[in-house]
C-alpha cells in the first residue's frame, strides 16, 4: 500500500510542481488565474500530504516533500505579498 502511495505522490509531484512554478514565477499569483489557480494549490497541498505520509516509511521523499513545501509557499508568496517575484515585472 505504502508503495503505491510513494508511487502516486512522486508522480503526482513531478506533474504539479509545473503549475505551482508557473504561478510562482510566470504570473502574479493564483488569484489573478482563477479557478485554475485554486485547483493547482490544492492539488499541491494534496501531494504535500501524500508526500509526507510516504515520507514516513522512505526517507528520501522528505527532499520531495521540503520540495513541495517550499514551491506551496513561493505561490502564497506571490499571490498576498507585493514582492513581484514573477519574470514580468
Amino acid at each position: 500500500m505504502n508503495r503505491g502511495c510513494t508511487i502516486a505522490s512522486v508522480v503526482a509531484f513531478i506533474i504539479g510542481s509545473f503549475p505551482l512554478l508557473a504561478f510562482a514565477f510566470l504570473s502574479p499569483g493564483i488569484s489573478s488565474e482563477g479557478l485554475r489557480g485554486y485547483a493547482a494549490l490544492i492539488f499541491g497541498l494534496a501531494t504535500l500530504v501524500g508526500l509526507a505520509v510516504s515520507a514516513l516509511r522512505r526517507k528520501w521523499v522528505w527532499g520531495l516533500v521540503v520540495a513541495q513545501a517550499v514551491l506551496i509557499g513561493l505561490v502564497l508568496f506571490e499571490t498576498f505579498s507585493q514582492a513581484a517575484l514573477y519574470i514580468g515585472t
